[in-house]
């Protein structure tokens, strides 16, 4: 009787034993921040080079490591490829006039952004426990992009307004993506995170009803590829895994 009182003591303190992310398959909630080192290729790389991501990853992963969840990224980006795009603008020295006739400081950065409904599995044969392994994911959803003109000190007329939509390239569609890399989840709550290779098809078109350079609208469907290393760190927000109390 000694000992129950004694066990309910220690208890009442949190001396209990928990169960290890080691000693079975759990479910666990993984949300985590993520930066990607983006590759175009396809229609893409015809108009912009290297990019960025930062991004966060929404997944449950179930009992039989099946993962269900929701993927986003912010894409920006600076190395601006098809500069014919703004022809008509440049001068006879290769600069921009502003409105006060000196050579305009004006900026032609990528902005956009992918989200899609992910569906995928860990393969713990191949993790460091029951919870980690090669993670393999597939998902579908939607992809943005365009280029932000920025006119820094300068006022450009043709550049201000309603007319920056002639520009922008604004490109939007249906987009699929594949991630294969690993998923790390120790007991250790800062120490969680995922790495590996993204790849992503966006299958999309320019929505603008008038572009500068072409004149016109383009409705020709276009094929954005994308492809990068990505890395994630885990949030420490998963509840505590469930306490068990032990009688002899």
């Amino acid at each position: 009787m000694r000992i129950v009182f004694l066990l309910i003591f220690l208890g009442s303190f949190g001396l209990i034993a928990q169960i290890s992310l080691k000693d079975s398959v759990r479910n666990t909630f993984i949300m985590g921040l993520n930066y990607k080192a983006t590759f175009p290729e396809g229609d893409l790389v015809k108009r912009w080079g290297f990019h960025n991501s930062i991004g966060l990853d929404i997944d449950q992963k179930l009992k039989s490591n099946l993962t269900v969840g929701l993927s986003g990224g912010f894409i920006f980006g600076s190395q601006l490829r098809d500069s014919t795009i703004f022809n008509d603008l440049y001068n006879s020295f290769g600069t921009i006039t502003s409105l006060s006739g000196t050579p305009a400081d004006v900026l032609f950065l990528m902005r956009g952004f992918t989200s899609h409904a992910t569906v995928g599995q860990v393969f713990n044969r191949f993790g460091n426990n029951a919870n980690s392994g090669l993670w393999v994911k597939v998902g579908f959803g939607f992809m943005m992009h365009k280029i932000r003109i920025e006119t820094l000190y300068d006022v450009v007329p043709q550049l201000e307004g309603q007319y920056r939509k002639g520009y922008d390239k604004l490109t939007t569609g249906f987009s699929s993506m594949q991630f294969i890399g690993y998923l790390y989840q120790a007991n250790v709550r800062l120490l969680k995170f995922y790495a590996g290779f993204e790849f992503t098809q966006g299958f999309t078109q320019n929505i603008r009803n008038y572009n500068f350079d072409t004149g016109g609208p383009e409705p020709d469907p276009r094929l954005d590829l994308q492809y990068g290393f990505k890395v994630g760190w885990i949030l420490p927000i998963s509840h505590r895994t469930k306490s068990e109390y032990y009688y002899d």
